[in-house]
């Protein structure tokens, strides 16, 4: 039973920052062997690599070439979508001891159009990445500003980010309310559209995107976005990360969206004395409770797999047994997706806010079908643009449907 999986380390090693023991793939095994002693497993275990010698060469080349049963596998949907993979909820049906460890909405979020079924269950998300809202309560004192609260709204956002912006009554150093990753503001886009009630559109009866970009609420979600720019450091447009001096003494920023679980967690973890200062909200959260970027890892079982009913046992075992999910933390940091995670990453679970880092795992947005396609990147490209101060919002919106039309119309 071969499992192609991407990105762990090879071999043990020490995280430079907490000065952890990262195990490598090899303890993966191990632990499932000790758990499986009847199922003979075999990890390969590749790099994510860029070009022609990145994953996707790779993985493409394995499925036609069924040359293993399960995959991680990013582009899951798209795959599932050519027939390539097994659709999930045909294995569920017939295990009565299946277990959703995972909660309906982690699931449902996983869904994706097949052939033979518009909601599809291709994978099953065996770890995940998260998008939060970082905040400095340190700089909230000094301005006499309320905490952020645990799920914050547009406005109250606005409000705090406005009220910080300026020179620090207390130290004198400047002050930024808000932030932004220039690079990747897409995504804080969409969390903010979705929180408006916005909608980017649907996918067909017949497997067809429909994307709308060019509409009123998208409108307004790009107005906020560029009057929010106003309130955050000059050069933040072409950042692809966390401002400086974020997680020290140096930081200057009080609302920071988009916060990766690798941007602010071993900092967090191996200094307790900064852990007061620097605190976590949910990301925005939309109509339907959910928000922000799902970066889950999608275990996908390939139709051509020769014994599915074997590989449907280590899929869940990979997806959802707690030393699985321990696994995924200690080596690379990702965070697990099963309910009661906090047993199983205690390091988080004990953090002030640990709570609404673990449950955000399991409440972001529905998987965007077209996350790796043109319509993101005309919509980042126009989205720079109106920041930028080059384009009015609704001129940025217009190009950005324009050239995702044209893409549409490709397919």
């Amino acid at each position: 039973m071969k499992v192609l999986v991407i990105g762990y380390p090879d071999e043990d090693g020490i995280d430079a920052v907490t000065g952890a023991k990262t195990p490598g793939i090899q303890q993966l095994q191990a632990a499932f062997d000790k758990a499986n002693p009847d199922i003979t497993m075999e990890i390969i275990s590749i790099p994510w690599g860029e070009g022609a010698t990145g994953y996707a060469p790779k993985t493409e080349a394995m499925i036609k070439a069924n040359e293993a049963c399960l995959y991680e596998m990013p582009a899951a949907p798209a795959y599932g979508k050519r027939g390539l993979l097994v659709n999930l909820d045909t294995m569920i049906a017939k295990d009565p001891a299946f277990t959703n460890v995972w909660g309906e909405q982690a699931l449902d979020a996983a869904r994706s159009w097949g052939p033979d079924n518009a909601k599809s269950l291709f994978y099953l998300p065996n770890n995940t990445g998260i998008r939060v809202i970082n905040w400095d309560a340190k700089l909230f004192k000094d301005w006499g500003v309320e905490p952020l609260s645990a799920k914050p709204t547009l406005q109250e956002i606005e409000s705090k980010a406005a009220r910080m912006t300026g020179k620090n009554p207390v130290t004198g150093e400047q002050n930024y309310g808000y932030w932004y990753q220039g690079k990747y503001a897409v995504w804080q886009f969409m969390a903010i559209a979705h929180a408006m009630g916005a909608d980017w559109g649907s996918i067909k009866a017949d497997g067809k995107l429909e994307i709308n970009w060019n509409t009123p609420g998208y409108l307004q979600a790009m107005e906020w976005f560029v009057r929010m720019s106003t309130y955050a450091p000059k050069g933040a447009l072409a950042t692809e990360g966390m401002p400086q001096g974020f997680v020290t003494d140096k930081n200057t920023v009080a609302i920071i969206p988009e916060g990766e679980q690798s941007y602010f967690l071993p900092q967090l973890i191996a200094q307790p004395d900064l852990r007061e200062r620097f605190r976590t909200s949910y990301n925005l959260k939309g109509p339907d409770g959910r928000g922000g970027l799902n970066s889950a890892s999608p275990l996908a079982m390939a139709a051509s797999c020769p014994n599915k009913d074997q590989a449907w046992t280590v899929l869940k075992w990979l997806a959802g047994s707690p030393e699985a999910q321990a696994y995924y933390f200690d080596s690379i940091g990702r965070l697990p997706v099963v309910e009661g995670s906090e047993k199983i990453v205690t390091p988080v679970a004990g953090l002030p806010d640990g709570a609404i880092v673990l449950d955000q795992a399991r409440t972001a947005d529905a998987t965007y079908p077209w996350a790796a396609e043109q319509p993101r990147f005309a919509l980042q490209a126009q989205l720079e643009a109106a920041i930028a101060g080059k384009v009015t919002p609704s001129q940025a919106l217009e190009q950005a449907q324009k050239e995702t039309d044209e893409w549409l119309a490709r397919q």
